[in-house]
């Protein structure tokens, strides 16, 4: 890919993610999208032929960041309060992030007029999950003998939804960005909690 198509393809994924977000998928149109990107209908067209494939690389970069943020691995050597604060640091963070909230912004809205995305972003999730998230993290630490869950994958959405409380839905909703105080309290709230539900003392 030279490096005039990247700068196009990046120019109009950008105008799609502000487009979307201010009118939605439906309501959206490639017309005002090419305008926003400052492209032609056809050069959009050449690289995205419809709405929803635009949509689907957003969805796919939203993951991308997930990814990325949630590659995490069980230290049996290490405590298991340093590695929580690291992974709880890192998820706050993700969370909060400005680009971060609004992909996020774009896929729930769709997510809520569309069972069929809906269904497509939990299948897309839960692969994720499975491979390099939290609840990968705590099925290697009952493997090393270190942690007693009942059910990793409830407890790790526990975890991150008692971030999410403060990171993530204040500003989503009311775009009020939580203060470093306010990020920190939280990160050390859920990983206390869950040392003292799950941790097996030593």
């Amino acid at each position: 890919m030279s490096k005039v198509t990247e700068i196009k393809q990046e120019s109009i994924i950008c105008a799609a993610l502000k487009i979307f977000a201010e009118k939605g998928l439906e309501q959206a149109s490639m017309e005002a999208i090419a305008k926003q990107a400052e492209v032609s209908k056809r050069t959009l067209y050449k690289y995205y032929p419809t709405k929803e494939s635009l949509f689907c690389v957003i969805i796919e970069r939203l993951l991308s960041k997930i990814t990325v943020m949630r590659q995490i691995r069980f230290e049996p050597e290490q405590p298991l309060n340093t590695q929580l604060l690291s992974i709880a640091r890192k998820e706050a963070d993700l969370l909060s992030n400005p680009d971060f909230q609004c992909l996020a912004k774009v896929v729930i809205m769709e997510c809520l007029r569309s069972s069929d995305i809906g269904e497509l972003m939990m299948e897309k999730v839960e692969k994720l999950e499975g491979g390099c998230g939290l609840s990968r993290w705590i099925r290697d630490g009952l493997e090393a003998g270190r942690l007693d869950v009942p059910c990793p994958e409830i407890v790790a959405e526990q975890f991150i939804s008692g971030l999410k409380a403060v990171v993530f839905w204040p500003q989503l909703m009311t775009n009020r960005t939580a203060s470093e105080e306010e990020k920190s309290a939280a990160i050390h709230s859920v990983v206390k909690q869950f040392i003292s539900a799950y941790a097996i003392k030593e």
